[in-house]
């Protein structure tokens, strides 16, 4: 496409140079340009574009786009066409949209958001889908996938025009829907565009991103966009349970639907029976099954199933796929098999979601409760102490451990979880592998051990170092070595 007819089509950049290159493609990453393709600089949180417009130009550039407050500072010294944008964010989005030929508008687009519970969600919605007879794909926390294709994830919500070409590539795949989890970050710097969305589904919300975000309610106002600019035939799916998804209600012009256990709620889940092999519950009167454990897979059960009503899909179908999922990689997961004890990888990393988790674990347990967890570095320190509370005041003994200390000092991480910790049940054990070992090392008949933050991650990133470490693996080393 040549460059004016981008820019006819798409109105988020300004060029006066009189050429009009053929453009195939835009990055903004130097490194990954071919050749006639438009490099767009943005000024990053971290870093600014601006330093690799050169290496994009011997790379192959054909143009470049840049901010238009630098533009005088970029102009003169590049031979090819330099546009400007007011946000070159924003246009990354909006000219990949063009460019992989608009792929969501012949896709059901999916966008499920929240604090917790979104990948749990996917999974479910993946199922369902399936069973339908339909073909799913999904962009998500743990990997980007569809039919025979499995990409690890390395965001949450990757950016824009990576966005783009995995819709691009599912749809020339014969995918019909995509199921994506949508973070905050993605809202806030634009990666998605939210009338592109058919239907938007909201979890909960509880403290997190707090390094990112100035306030729990920049937080919520930047979740609400999603929900605030879906297009006219949208329809948003809200935890009625939620003090912010009762916000949310009022901020989304779409068609609406709501969850939760309260009364009130459109799709009602009732009647709880919880156990350590599974649970079952009601809603609207229908009784439905699944291995998945704990009163927060109910939510994301309920979520899941107002959603597929609303597509249309009937309760027997819903139930069927429901009954084949046993488990959510790194989510309340099993990774002991025929022990006396259970033991469970869970990726709890904020205070809700191992509130939520220890809740579910003290209403199944028949002994005592272990938690190995710890905070990440480089992210919100505020919920440091919170977590160390919660854990401490829902479990028998609290092992407080390394997570991803990243740049920071482990001990000074573990220091921040400390002003949180009042009881003397709690033990500190730095290194990750021998809390791990602790835990099962004191783990007695019918005891429940959590290990908590990771989930289903396979690394440990240590300083600038990413080294392989998965809680799973280490479980079944510990479980071998101490013969228990």
């Amino acid at each position: 496409m040549k460059l004016r007819e981008l820019l006819s089509k798409s109105d988020c950049f300004k060029c006066e140079s009189p050429e009009n290159p053929e453009i195939v493609g835009v990055s903004t990453d130097s490194r990954k340009i071919t050749e006639g393709e438009l490099f767009i600089a943005i000024p990053g949180y971290r870093d600014d574009g601006r330093r690799y417009i050169e290496d994009a130009l011997v790379r192959g550039a054909a143009a470049v786009l840049v901010d238009e407050k630098v533009f005088k500072e970029v102009r003169g010294k590049i031979d090819l066409p330099v546009c400007t944008a007011s946000s070159p964010r924003y246009c990354a989005l909006l000219l990949s949209r063009i460019l992989y030929g608009y792929p969501a508008q012949s896709l059901g687009l999916i966008g499920v958001t929240g604090t917790n519970g979104k990948t749990t969600v996917t999974y479910l919605l993946e199922a369902m889908l399936k069973e339908a007879g339909l073909s799913p794909g999904v962009i998500g926390t743990i990997s980007y996938r569809w039919s025979d294709q499995v990409i690890t994830a390395h965001n949450t919500t990757p950016d824009p025009i990576e966005i783009q070409k995995l819709m691009a590539d599912m749809k020339a795949d014969g995918i019909d829907h995509v199921i994506m989890e949508v973070s905050s970050h993605a809202l806030a710097m634009d990666r998605v565009f939210p009338p592109d969305f058919e239907y938007a589904l909201f979890t909960n919300l509880s403290q997190d991103h707090l390094d990112f975000h100035k306030s729990m309610d920049d937080y919520f106002d930047t979740k609400a966009r999603l929900f605030e600019r879906l297009g006219e035939d949208g329809q948003a799916i809200i935890n009625l349970d939620d003090d912010y998804g009762k916000r949310l209600i009022e901020r989304t012009p779409a068609s609406l639907a709501t969850y939760g256990m309260e009364e009130g709620a459109d799709y009602r889940g009732h009647d709880p029976e919880l156990a350590i092999e599974g649970t079952s519950f009601s809603i609207n009167g229908e009784r439905f099954r699944t291995g998945l454990v704990g009163l927060h897979n109910i939510y994301n059960i309920l979520a899941s199933v107002a959603l597929m009503s609303r597509m249309g899909f009937d309760t027997d179908l819903i139930s069927r796929a429901l009954s084949r999922v046993k488990e959510i990689p790194g989510r309340f997961e099993r990774v002991v098999e025929g022990r006396c004890y259970h033991v469970f990888v869970d990726y709890a990393h904020t205070p809700d979601a191992l509130a939520h988790l220890l809740e579910a674990a003290n209403s199944l347990k028949g002994g005592r409760i272990i938690t190995v967890f710890g905070c990440g570095g480089d992210r919100d320190r505020g919920k440091r102490p919170k977590m160390g509370r919660v854990v401490e005041e829902n479990s028998d003994i609290a092992i407080v451990t390394s997570d991803n200390p990243r740049t920071e000092d482990p001990l000074a991480i573990i220091d921040d979880i400390r002003e949180g910790l009042r009881r003397d049940n709690h033990i500190i054990i730095p290194d990750r592998r021998d809390a791990i070992y602790r835990a099962i090392e004191l783990a007695k008949k019918n005891d429940i051990v959590l290990i908590a933050g990771k989930g289903h991650e396979d690394y440990q990133i240590l300083g600038e170092e990413t080294i392989h470490f998965d809680d799973r693996e280490v479980t079944a080393e510990a479980v071998r070595d101490l013969g228990k």
